[in-house]
């Protein structure tokens, strides 16, 4: 091969080498490193940051690697492989490899994801944070009248119920998951990555109210929030009650009043005359 086809592969290959550098961290910057709205945790978005951080490095110097042997076989007047230090290439996917393997939350899924965010994952600003957030209906310390079943889940679960309930309120208030009309504790459940029966225990024994309840109040508590940041101005109170999550009005009005005291229409002209 000529010295001129040797320098032209040499430049695609650094071309297209670069340019899928450049792709996949403009990726990343836009989607991860950079992103403030994400609907994660702060913990939750560290271990993805590293991880993709991790990743990328490992990119960047297999990148290196591929291009110094490709111009050290340019130089030798060797056919263009790539392969002269594949062996390095080989150390960088070991390191992969070893990663994924001491990393629980990825041979395992969401689940040890989630049981590892909640369980250390919680800083004290955050704790602070989201104690605000917590409403007096949760009770941390429960009996232990349970059936045989419940007792084996409670020695499971115990240590993490309050990190639990942290994350229900704030899955609650941040994401707004009653807005869906079918909200159920499955749904919860999904989104924290833990069976439905943590979520089903969590609102036998440590809710003073059924899960049905908590959903209407929050529901309501969702709809005065609303309220209050001029929802009404350009919508209607059939609108709200649709985008709270109720099938209807009616359902609606009787919830709001049986929460309030006041009907939607007197808690507006209350609200209006005291603003």
């Amino acid at each position: 091969m000529s010295d001129y086809g040797k320098i032209t592969n040499f430049i695609l290959v650094f071309l297209f080498l670069v340019t899928y550098i450049a792709v996949i961290f403009n990726i990343l910057r836009k989607n991860i490193w950079f992103k403030k709205d994400l609907l994660i945790s702060d913990t939750h978005f560290k271990l993805v940051r590293n991880w993709t951080v991790y990743l990328f490095s490992i990119n960047v110097l297999a990148v290196l690697i591929i291009l110094i042997s490709v111009y050290t076989e340019a130089n030798k007047d060797l056919l263009l492989s790539g392969k002269s230090l594949a062996t390095f290439s080989l150390l960088f996917w070991l390191f992969i490899y070893f990663k994924i393997l001491t990393t629980p939350e990825i041979l395992y899924g969401l689940p040890i994801l989630n049981k590892k965010i909640l369980k250390f994952g919680i800083t004290e600003q955050e704790t602070e944070e989201v104690s605000t957030l917590k409403s007096n209906n949760w009770v941390l310390e429960v009996s232990d009248q349970k059936n045989d079943q419940d007792l084996k889940l409670q020695e499971k679960i115990i240590s993490n119920i309050d990190s639990y309930i942290q994350e229900v309120e704030k899955i609650c208030i941040e994401e707004h998951i009653f807005r869906n009309p079918k909200a159920s504790p499955t749904d919860i459940a999904n989104k924290l990555g833990v069976p439905t029966s943590h979520i089903v225990y969590l609102f036998k024994y440590h809710s003073k109210i059924s899960f049905s309840e908590y959903r209407m109040h929050s529901r309501i508590m969702d709809s005065i929030n609303l309220i209050e940041q001029g929802y009404l101005k350009t919508n209607t109170l059939e609108s709200l009650a649709y985008k709270t999550g109720f099938a209807s009005y009616n359902p609606f009005f009787s919830a709001f009043k049986k929460v309030t005291n006041y009907s939607p229409q007197d808690y507006l002209k209350t609200y209006r005359s005291a603003v």
